[in-house]
């Protein structure tokens, strides 16, 4: 990251204590993809608190001194997500998304499709759509944006009738997909062993 002070748009998808007085706190961007900065906890302001995770924010940076990171000035939250921690479900698929752009986030030649991505998959589970479902055609998706041959070889590679399950549950919105199905369990398996075995995609 510039070590010129600017501000920065993204998500919050971890915190961390990084010593007594801060925590580390990675962001997603849409214009600089995965970033990390250092948030003082001991602040007096209540406006200022750190954000929760999921949370779509605006941070003010001022330049580090000798960690290599910057550190959050000011922050303002522009979107919320605090539904997600209501379900079990919903949230672990969030947290999984998370670990995802964790995981695959930092070298990212174009992170504003992938940013895109995240903020429409949040918003699905935030909206009541199938957790399952969101999750499976977000990390298809990832992998299609990545460039990697998902679709030539990982699709091409299954039966017919699972060909036609993907595709089907691709082409339909998140919406209209309400049931948990045995059968989306398999697939998402095989689309995970495929990934981490075939590609430097870890997820």
């Amino acid at each position: 990251m510039s070590t010129i002070a600017h501000s920065l748009e993204g998500i919050a998808l971890s915190r961390a204590e990084a010593g007594e007085n801060h925590l580390r706190i990675n962001i997603f961007s849409g214009t600089e993809g995965l970033q990390a900065v250092l948030f003082r906890k001991d602040r007096k302001n209540r406006a200022n608190d750190a954000p929760d995770l999921f949370d779509e924010i605006e941070l003010s940076l001022t330049p580090a001194r000798s960690t290599g990171l910057p550190f959050v000035r000011e922050c303002r939250v522009i979107a919320q997500r605090r539904e997600l921690a209501h379900d079990h479900k919903r949230f672990q698929v969030a947290s999984d998304l998370a670990r995802l752009f964790l995981e695959n986030g930092q070298h990212l030649l174009e992170p504003k499709p992938f940013a895109d991505l995240l903020n429409f998959a949040l918003l699905a589970l935030c909206k009541g759509g199938n957790p399952q479902v969101i999750y499976f055609k977000a990390l298809f998706v990832f992998a299609q944006r990545e460039g990697l041959p998902v679709k030539e070889s990982w699709l091409s590679g299954l039966t017919k009738d699972e060909q036609t399950h993907v595709r089907s549950i691709l082409r339909q919105p998140v919406e209209s997909q309400e049931k948990e199905l045995s059968s989306l369990c398999m697939l998402m398996d095989s689309l995970r062993a495929w990934l981490n075995a075939e590609t430097e995609l870890r997820c």
